[in-house]
């Protein structure tokens, strides 16, 4: 009789200690979002989920933050000893957390960095060609008097050349540490050195807002695309390693593009589309673009001074993908649609867009930057925008507009010619509206 009861106590299915556990585990769902599955098959019988399964709603970041700044405050570290800030390098900690599972990351591992080969080195005529490419792309701009850069992209554009080329070549340096140490008003640079040191109570504080964003986004977001969001480490920036994803703002953002594009359009991720980024900074949209659409070509339309960045960027990312750069492009019949399909990637300056073919890119996106043009280059891009997009065009841009930084007008000025349907409309949580429109043909 004895032991039966001790085996009901301890060891039985329906034993009081895990009734015990159903309550304190119900109790701590206040703290979970929607996106936390948690049921049982048996009544009164819940158990505690890992970490890894959990998504914070708002009570339960403020429970997170505060324990957190606690332990950072008095112990100089994070309450979970598996979140750290790493110094941007494959390091040691970030490979042992690879090696098994545990409750605070998704096994196998699904972080993007972690599918890329590290400390990739670009050959000497790759680097040739991206030298040659940006000259042609200097030479041809000047020959276009239809657009400028504002005044703000003028100061960007010169801190660019003062980092990255040294006496016309470039400054191979510079590159590799140019998520970490470039100095520039350019907020697509600035956005990646958020944090500053991986020892500092500050920056550790600092780094909570990742951890909140994460889980707020966790909302709005396709799982399967934030589960794999994760920094590259080309470029050496510091970020947040939190289960097993290195978080920075810009990694977050271009998540949630990538999953708004990937359930808002009807773009196949097995066939092969061509889609296009204006604007598309230094590639870290066209990195997770292409992990999400593989068999697509993406193109990216940038200032000379920004193409090198996304061409040394993405060439490390994806070391066996074929790149195309301005100087592959001085033909106008290389702009032919199978022509173009040979490439994963094709970086461009500006003028080029207007070699592509009327109704042939699947989807176009600009995401902030066109807010940031002169009224002039608004209207050069929108009226290629609607001349060469196929299918969808996808904006998140300030909707008025801006003249004591910028002197632009904002997404409400412009002046659509086209007919678009409307498959998405919202203020987005960047402060901008964000449109997906889809050509209709009517």
């Amino acid at each position: 009789m004895f032991e039966k009861f001790k085996n009901y106590l301890f060891k039985s299915y329906h034993r009081p200690s895990a009734k015990i556990l159903h309550i304190f585990v119900f109790l701590k769902s206040i703290f979970y979002n929607k996106k936390t599955i948690l049921f049982s098959e048996k009544m009164f019988l819940l158990k505690d989920p890992p970490n890894s399964t959990i998504y914070l709603n708002f009570l339960g970041r403020i429970m997170y933050i505060t324990i957190n700044i606690i332990t950072i405050i008095f112990l100089n570290r994070f309450y979970n000893n598996n979140t750290f800030i790493d110094n941007g390098e494959d390091s040691k900690k970030n490979t042992l957390l690879t090696k098994k599972g545990n409750d605070d990351s998704v096994w196998p591992v699904q972080s993007l960095n972690f599918l890329e080969q590290k400390k990739i080195e670009v050959d000497k005529d790759f680097l040739q060609d991206l030298n040659n490419s940006y000259d042609y792309s200097i030479e041809l701009i000047s020959t276009k008097k239809n657009y400028e850069d504002s005044e703000w992209w003028k100061t960007c554009r010169d801190e660019y050349k003062k980092e990255f080329l040294e006496n016309g070549n470039l400054n191979l340096t510079a590159l590799e540490n140019f998520r970490s140490k470039t100095k520039t008003n350019s907020a697509i640079i600035n956005d990646l050195s958020y944090l500053k040191s991986s020892q500092n109570r500050i920056d550790k504080i600092k780094s909570l807002s990742l951890v909140n964003l994460y889980h707020k986004i966790s909302d709005y977001i396709d799982l399967e695309v934030l589960r794999k969001a994760s920094e590259s480490f080309v470029g050496k920036n510091i970020c947040l390693n939190y289960r097993n994803q290195r978080l920075s703002h810009s990694i977050l953002r271009h998540a949630y593009f990538c999953s708004q594009i990937s359930k808002f359009t009807e773009l196949k991720t097995d066939e092969h589309n061509i889609i296009a980024d204006i604007g598309g900074g230094y590639g870290g949209l066209a990195r997770l673009l292409k992990y999400t659409f593989k068999k697509s070509t993406i193109i990216i339309f940038e200032i000379p001074e920004a193409c090198i960045l996304a061409t040394y960027f993405l060439k490390r990312n994806f070391p066996s993908a074929k790149i195309g750069q301005a100087i592959d492009f001085k033909n106008p019949s290389s702009f032919e649609k199978e022509s173009i399909k040979k490439f994963d990637f094709i970086i461009l300056p500006q003028p080029k867009i207007e070699n592509i073919s009327d109704n042939s890119i699947d989807l176009i996106i600009n995401t902030i930057s066109m807010g940031e043009m002169t009224n002039e280059t608004q209207k050069y891009y929108l009226k290629n925008i609607e001349r060469v997009t196929k299918n969808y065009f996808y904006s998140v841009n300030r909707p008025k507009e801006r003249v004591e930084k910028f002197n632009a007008q904002g997404f409400y000025n412009w002046n659509f010619e086209k007919k678009w349907d409307v498959k998405l409309y919202n203020f987005s949580y960047t402060y901008h509206i964000e449109f997906l429109g889809k050509k209709s043909n009517y």
